[in-house]
């Protein structure tokens, strides 16, 4: 029997899968598992920081904050690891999936565009003079 040892976080999500799916389907659900469960850490510390609310919103923010996570994980690991080559993509879904929760994205998003709007205003500027 070919039994191979767990030695990470990536292959406990797909043996965490394998309990309740065939090897073929936990391959492919387990990393959404790992991703899903760093997204949702990282989410707790950003709607923690977040200034209080109804229950709802909160809800809201939260499983918007999970699912961004869930949609950029693999994209952003697959581009770090290409740029990064000591760094695999397995070995980066949990830290990208918890940095992605982590972030305050409406924050991030109004310092962005603020940003966005002074460089214009320097731009406007420096044409009347």
């Amino acid at each position: 029997m070919n039994q191979t040892s767990v030695t990470d976080a990536f292959g406990l999500s797909v043996l965490i899968a394998a309990m309740a799916f065939s090897p073929e389907v936990a391959a492919v659900v387990g990393p959404y598992i790992l991703i899903a469960a760093a997204s949702v850490i990282g989410a707790s510390f950003s709607l923690a920081r977040r200034a209080p609310s109804s229950r709802w919103s909160a809800f809201a923010y939260f499983a918007r904050v999970v699912g961004l996570a869930t949609f950029l994980t693999v994209g952003l690991s697959a581009w770090l690891a290409s740029h990064y080559p000591a760094l695999t993509e397995r070995a980066l879904l949990a830290p990208v999936a918890l940095l992605i929760g982590f972030i305050s994205w409406p924050d991030l998003l109004r310092a962005v565009t603020n940003g966005i709007f002074r460089l214009i205003d320097n731009f406007r500027a420096g044409d009347s003079k």
